[in-house]
């Protein structure tokens, strides 16, 4: 794992933020705090500070301030729309480097804009997977249930359609039901996508990394929510891309796939 003197976390929504900011102090790095939402609770005793996206001056100026030159960018985050921005004159002369990226590109073509204009500015970005241990799924079952070897022929046919999915920067997962593609994720992503079926009738979701991803930027993520979706909705269970799908709150995760009798395992690509 990665030693750092100094991080700067930015933070979106979600478990992950407040975990590698933890974990990284409890290590001795010296941790300062970015959060895109006002949810200041999580981070209590941090040094940190509320930011939006688009207002960037403030930010460089108080990581240039503490020394601090590497960052990790991790959470939810809402894909901005451009008439929602309010830049900072600072902030108006990055746009260009990525305003294509912003209305026409992908998830993935936009992040690694935002990457290449962050270390223009001289940062370097991180993975969180480099900084903390055992995030990432394993190849294998977790938890009780296995999945059988019809529902492993239908990881296996998923497999290439997510990865051909993933290819063309539209989302990280599909739908897999009789050997055939069910259903493929959109912008409007996974939990989105098992909402839709309204009754899955033991699919399987497939989750892949997209092949040509920046792992620094982003990863496949799953956790509770996930299962108590698909369990909803009457999927079998969860395939996903082994070292590269993040798992929040793993043992809950896990016990709540057991619990609603579904599979959950990691596969590789």
């Amino acid at each position: 794992m990665t030693q750092l003197r100094a991080l700067a976390v930015v933070a979106g929504g979600g478990a992950f933020p407040s975990l590698i900011a933890h974990t990284m102090k409890a290590g001795g790095t010296n941790v300062f705090v970015v959060h895109l939402e006002h949810d200041s609770d999580r981070f209590e005793g941090f040094d940190c500070m509320v930011a939006r996206p688009e207002q960037l001056s403030s930010v460089f100026t108080a990581l240039r301030k503490r020394g601090i030159k590497d960052l990790v960018l991790i959470g939810r985050m809402k894909r901005p729309k451009l008439s929602e921005l309010r830049p900072d004159w600072f902030t108006l002369k990055l746009i260009p480097m990525i305003a294509w990226q912003l209305l026409f590109g992908g998830d993935d073509a936009l992040l690694r804009a935002v990457r290449g204009m962050l270390e223009k500015q001289g940062f370097m970005l991180h993975g969180i997977h480099d900084l903390v241990s055992d995030l990432t799924a394993p190849v294998g079952t977790l938890g009780s249930v296995k999945p059988d070897d019809a529902q492993m022929v239908n990881i296996h046919l998923g497999i290439p359609e997510a990865l051909r999915h993933g290819a063309r920067d539209a989302g990280q997962a599909v739908v897999m039901r009789d050997g055939k593609v069910a259903g493929r994720e959109d912008a409007s992503g996974t939990d989105a996508l098992i909402r839709s079926f309204a009754h899955a009738n033991k699919a399987i979701l497939v989750k892949m990394a997209k092949p040509q991803q920046d792992r620094a930027l982003d990863l496949p993520t799953i956790g509770p929510d996930t299962v108590r979706l698909c369990a909803e909705s009457g999927f079998a269970g969860i395939a996903v891309e082994a070292g590269a799908t993040l798992i929040a709150d793993r043992d809950r995760t896990i016990q709540l796939a057991d619990q609603h009798g579904l599979f959950l395992i990691g596969v590789k690509a």
